[in-house]
């Protein structure tokens, strides 16, 4: 008998190898559904949401954990029906409201650690379509939300961030009257792929030649590129720098322009302002410091070199070191003395976000994510003997036996994976999910003793690589 069944991984055993020493978290699961939406009665009622996230494996990473370790977070149902059962709930239909299906882009949480703070942020992209009786949709509002909360355990502001950003959202679209003017009309066919709307947003700013000169004050004036007069005549000097941390990366300097031998240049204070425009550089105004903005290739986005990112294990490492040494190292890692990071301004919310990944970036310095999840389906040694049939998408199926295993690989993190189980001719089980790429999954497949349909359960990295080795181990000593 095969102990392992290599048709879906021939090289299973190294596979479990690999992640062996990898230290992983419990993944974060939780639902909205205590959360409050404060949204005024409107003309409009969300009927259908859809999941067009270009990464659908989860909402993002949360640290947990004493060891503060890394652990993907989601809903613990998939995204279109936990928005919507929340919506459904909080938010009843008003007589005469019109149907509009919610298209969410973006919906993600982060946690944003420095060395004397911890922030839990969210940020939603989105629209609103109404369908036509033709079959085509206006589109009725897109959206660009974000929030950001400090506190001791962020973790827990996640929930009620997410559910702040959708209110928020909700909140723009009751403002829209029902015989508003929309400005696009989309087929059913590019409705449904995610074209048009939100994802072809353009602002101001980025069709204007050059941009206004002037403050922003916020970033609503940045986007309209209608910026606040200036208080003083100003100048911007970039001051080059040597060494690895800046690598060719200029600091920018703005200062106000003296008047006279009694009045002499000084410092521009960035803590008011969003940012900048001298009429030919735009500047955001990021950590009390001014970084220059260059446009993405995506459309979507602005970029800038900024500040180091904090870096969370360093300077836990450097505080348990304790004393004169311990002291010095920490002062280092949340004084950024590391290289200076690329960074990310997404157009549509206004939110910042760091994208360097350290052993994880392209040649520019931007993070690039794990291509490909893997999944572990095993029985245990001691379930029962009667025989299951394993599928999966667009593999062969395959019988599993007890004491067996399976590894398999996916690559889409837009389409759900579908795996099936069934014991003999009995009913089949099946469940539908797109896997996490930043860490392996593990499913035991339970049969019932008494009969029934056998289930995939999932359990943790610990359960799961323990029960594999055990598998293996039973294997080699029944050889």
């Amino acid at each position: 008998m095969n102990r392992s069944l290599p048709c879906y991984a021939l090289l299973g055993g190294l596979l479990l190898f690999s992640f062996s020493g990898h230290s992983q978290s419990q993944p974060y699961r939780f639902t909205l559904q205590a959360e409050k939406l404060d949204v005024p009665p409107g003309p409009w009622q969300v009927t259908r949401v859809l999941d067009l996230r270009a990464d659908r494996s989860r909402l993002g990473a949360v640290r947990r954990g004493l060891g503060n370790e890394m652990a993907s977070a989601d809903f613990t149902q998939p995204l279109s029906a936990e928005v919507l059962q929340l919506l459904r709930t909080r938010v009843p239909a008003q007589p005469g409201a019109r149907p509009v299906v919610m298209r969410v882009f973006t919906l993600a949480l982060a946690e944003d650690l420095r060395a004397n703070s911890e922030h839990a942020e969210a940020e939603l992209i989105a629209d609103f379509l109404a369908p036509q009786p033709d079959s085509t949709f206006q589109v009725v509002l897109a959206v660009g939300e974000t929030n950001r909360r400090g506190g001791l355990d962020v973790t827990k502001l996640h929930p009620a961030n997410l559910a702040l950003v959708l209110q928020q959202a909700l909140r723009r679209l009751a403002a829209v009257p029902a015989s508003s003017q929309m400005p696009e009309t989309l087929s059913q066919a590019d409705a449904l792929a995610g074209r048009g709307g939100a994802m072809t947003q353009r602002f101001a700013i980025q069709g204007a030649a050059e941009p206004v000169r002037g403050f922003y004050r916020n970033y609503q004036e940045f986007l309209d590129n209608r910026p606040s007069e200036a208080d003083y005549p100003f100048a911007i000097a970039h001051v080059p720098h040597t060494g690895k941390r800046w690598a060719g990366t200029d600091e920018i300097q703005v200062s106000y322009l003296g008047t006279d031998v009694d009045h002499p240049n000084r410092p521009l204070y960035p803590g008011n302002l969003w940012g900048l425009s001298d009429g030919r550089e735009m500047l955001i105004a990021y950590r009390s410091r001014f970084y220059k903005l260059l446009p993405a290739a995506d459309g979507r986005t602005y970029t800038f070199i900024g500040p180091p990112v904090y870096d969370e294990k360093a300077a836990t490492n450097a505080a348990v070191a304790g004393g004169l040494v311990g002291g010095a190292l920490a002062g280092a890692v949340g004084g950024g003395a590391g290289p200076m990071a690329p960074y990310e301004l997404h157009l549509a919310s206004g939110r910042v976000v760091a994208a360097q990944n350290a052993g994880q970036t392209d040649a520019d310095g931007f993070a690039t994510a794990p291509d490909t999840a893997k999944i572990y389906v095993y029985r245990r040694p001691d379930s029962n003997k009667e025989s299951v049939t394993f599928n999966a998408t667009g593999k062969p199926a395959l019988t599993l036996q007890a004491r067996q295993w399976t590894a398999l690989t996916w690559q889409d993190r837009r389409q759900e994976l579908r795996l099936c189980v069934q014991a003999g001719a009995g009913p089949e089980s099946c469940q539908a999910f797109v896997p996490d790429f930043s860490q392996p999954t593990y499913l035991e497949c339970v049969v019932p003793s008494g009969g029934g349909a056998p289930t995939l359960r999932p359990v943790s990295a610990k359960e799961g690589l323990f029960e594999l080795r055990r598998i293996q181990r039973l294997a080699k000593a029944a050889k």
